[in-house]
């Protein structure tokens, strides 16, 4: 249906604006089980902004044969449906026949192919009581037992295939989820002890047994598509609708249970039993740590994903992404004037190759939202420092506008993603930019920018500094929740190169920096070594907590005199009416339960919900290649051992093979490797006759 055909939602004032453009999106894109698919922006190519060529019902494939030759029309070869762990046609006309699936021929956007897909709906339920849904607590299936005894690790929220019947689901959706609550599988609750084992049999059904639970409110939360090529019907795509509903139901246990789940009545009309469900209570951050496992990178977004911010903030909306607090003050922070980044701002990243978007999921319907940047860190020393095992850090920063913030770390930039995969000429180039940008103008430590005199680069003089030598160290990763853009993660991967100059001061100093628009920033920089590093940071940390002490008094005395106002209000006298009274009573409760919440708030960052699995998937999506690091611990080995052999050699000790080999490297880049007499020497060499080292090592 057209934007301005939208239904009557009846929940939508108490859903909130956020949830609101959500099913208004769901009610666009999905409504109609397919009728308009252009709205779906999270699609991947070839299905992005795909339109429905033709929707099939039964009476167009009214036989099994019927429907073979549909499909054969469009492309699609039977022939091998029902081998193996493939499903025949006739599989496939029975969830017609049912209403369980529905035909659709999809035509691209550019209009140069047409292709065949099964289109299904699947109901996600975070089923709760009132008490459990205010704590954010939901029921979550771990594991189900089938009535021969078998047993399965579930792991999952309750889930229910939909009918084509019951779309659109606006129109349906309490009697949706009052079914599978009700009549599905959580029809009848049982002890969480409840299993089949050899001593206990599986349960009858009993035909008095009165579900005791009832719907009595349901959230829309979100609507995904999933589309993947069918395992059980090779060669045809399924797209997969998949609702997230909150179902907060009344009569549930206030402890972990098992429910039974029985088959429809058989032609004796007994009814066999089809599972056990066990069900735990689990607070949502940690469903969704188990929902994540197994995910995998469903699309990347990078540079011309989206031609607009609008497009860009529509295919946000399939995330938990509270959009609306973007471009918006953090009042956490205590400042209007620090705010989390906007829609756009995110945009230009994008278009600027300075981040990618990825979107991970299992085929469940779960997505997670991360932001991939990869950034360069470089040590800066010189010739002089290096000895001392010394390099640059930079300590604070000023704008142009006079405010200055503590960084404390080393230089440091953002890589363009277009130029991935990385290696060492890009780092270099790199390095070799930003101590041009940051330290071709010197001042004193001291120096602080004042906004009626700033400096220009016409009237500064050039410090001289050059690069003299840029050699890769190591890879690493961080994963955090994004500090500019909220509920956000974000996977940092980060280089490190060591860069020598000359030139440098061999003091502390400062530097003038200048962006694009000529706008001046003064830089701290200290000399430091690893260990004044740690003492910074942890300086740095003390601070900070003890400002949290702090902020933590005021809080409390704050909500003390809240109170006190309170008890004197119980009691009102002077001119002051009632309803100005009672006005300012709530007004004071409401601040004074705010305060308290805040007291006792305790900050669970969102990275913590991803499983280990993941974030070790995430961590080996690096920039570079393997052979790319190996080929830097190579040098560092190299580095080192050559170091431990001039060593040996002042020491005059009978050491044959550094006596000649090293020399013969050092004078050709070339070195005899006899594995036997040398093993460990170099690893990636063993077994060869001769190496070319010096090549190896450009490499």
């Amino acid at each position: 249906p057209a934007e301005g055909d939208l239904p009557q939602l009846p929940w939508r004032a108490r859903m909130g604006t956020r949830k609101d453009r959500r099913i208004r999106r769901s009610v666009v894109s999905g409504g109609a089980h397919g009728d308009n698919i252009s709205g779906l922006l999270g699609l991947p190519e070839p299905f992005t902004g795909a339109s429905v060529q033709r929707t099939f019902k039964l009476t167009d494939v009214p036989t099994v044969q019927a429907l073979t030759d549909v499909l054969e029309e469009w492309g699609v070869s039977t022939k091998d449906w029902g081998k193996g762990n493939t499903k025949a046609v006739s599989k496939f006309f029975h969830e017609i026949e049912g209403n369980e699936a529905g035909l659709e021929v999809w035509k691209t956007k550019k209009g140069d192919k047409s292709m065949a897909v099964r289109v299904t709906h699947v109901l996600r339920a975070k089923v709760t009581s009132p008490d459990a849904y205010a704590r954010g607590v939901f029921l979550f299936n771990t594991w189900q037992q089938y009535g021969d005894g078998r047993k399965r690790i579930r792991n999952g929220l309750l889930s229910e295939k939909l009918t084509l019947a019951e779309m659109p689901l606006v129109s349906h959706l309490h009697d949706v989820c009052a079914r599978a609550v009700t009549e599905e599988e959580m029809q009848r609750i049982v002890e969480s002890l409840t299993r089949i084992t050899p001593n206990q049999p599986a349960p009858e059904y009993d035909a008095s047994y009165q579900c005791p639970l009832r719907v009595v409110d349901e959230e829309f939360v979100d609507h995904t598509v999933e589309i993947e090529a069918s395992k059980s019907y090779p060669g045809l795509m399924t797209v997969y609708h998949l609702y997230t509903v909150d179902i907060i139901c009344e009569g549930l246990p206030t402890v972990d249970f098992n429910t039974l789940e029985f088959e429809h009545a058989d032609k004796n009309g007994k009814r066999r039993l089809k599972y056990i469900h066990a069900w735990v209570w689990l607070e949502w951050g940690m469903i969704q740590r188990y929902l994540f496992d197994g995910s995998e990178m469903k699309e990347r977004k990078s540079k011309g994903s989206f031609a607009t911010p609008d497009e860009l903030e529509a295919w946000l909306g399939q995330f938990d992404v509270d959009l609306e607090s973007w471009g918006r003050a953090r009042p956490s922070l205590g400042s209007s004037s620090v705010t989390w980044k906007s829609v756009d701002k995110l945009w230009r990243e994008l278009e600027s190759s300075q981040t990618q978007l990825e979107r991970w999921g299992r085929n469940d319907g779960v997505p997670l939202l991360m932001r991939v940047v990869h950034v360069l860190q470089m040590k800066v020393t010189s010739v002089e420092a290096a000895h001392h095992q010394k390099f640059l850090f930079q300590v604070w920063h000023q704008t142009a506008t006079g405010q200055i913030r503590h960084v404390n770390r080393t230089m440091a930039k953002k890589l363009n993603t277009a130029d991935l995969p990385f290696d060492a000429s890009t780092f270099e180039q790199v390095a070799r930019n930003q101590v041009k940008d940051q330290l071709t103008f010197l001042a004193d430590v001291h120096i602080r920018l004042q906004d009626k005199d700033l400096p220009t680069e016409r009237s500064l003089e050039q410090s001289g500094v050059n690069v003299v030598k840029v050699e890769f160290s190591d890879h690493r990763f961080d994963l955090e929740d994004s500090p500019s853009y909220k509920d956000m993660t974000t996977m940092y991967h980060l280089y490190t190169v060591e860069v020598q100059c000359t030139g440098l001061p061999t003091s502390d100093f400062a530097s003038i920096a200048f962006d694009s628009n000529e706008n001046p920033s003064a830089i701290g920089w200290r000399w430091t070594t690893w260990q004044e590093t740690l003492d910074i940071l942890h300086q740095r940390a003390q601070l900070l907590e003890r400002r949290e002490g702090v902020m933590t008094d005021k809080i409390r005395d704050i909500s003390d005199a809240c109170r006190v106002c309170l008890e004197e209000l119980s009691a009102p006298r002077g001119t002051s009416t009632a309803d100005q009274l009672a006005s300012v009573r709530s007004r004071l409760e409401e601040m004074s339960a705010l305060l308290r919440a805040q007291e006792s708030k305790e900050v669970i960052p969102g990275f913590t919900r991803l499983p280990p699995s993941m974030v070790s998937t995430l961590a080996d999506r690096k920039g570079v290649s393997d052979d790319f690091l190996d080929g830097a611990l190579l040098a560092r080995q190299l580095a080192a051992r050559g170091g431990a052999i001039r060593h040996l050699r002042h020491e005059e000790e009978d050491m044959q093979f550094q006596n000649t080999d090293m020399m013969q490297f050092q004078s050709t880049g070339l070195m005899e490797i006899e594995p036997s007499t040398k093993s460990g020497f170099c690893s990636l060499f063993c077994g060869q006759n001769l190496a070319d080292t010096s090549a190896e090592l450009r490499k």
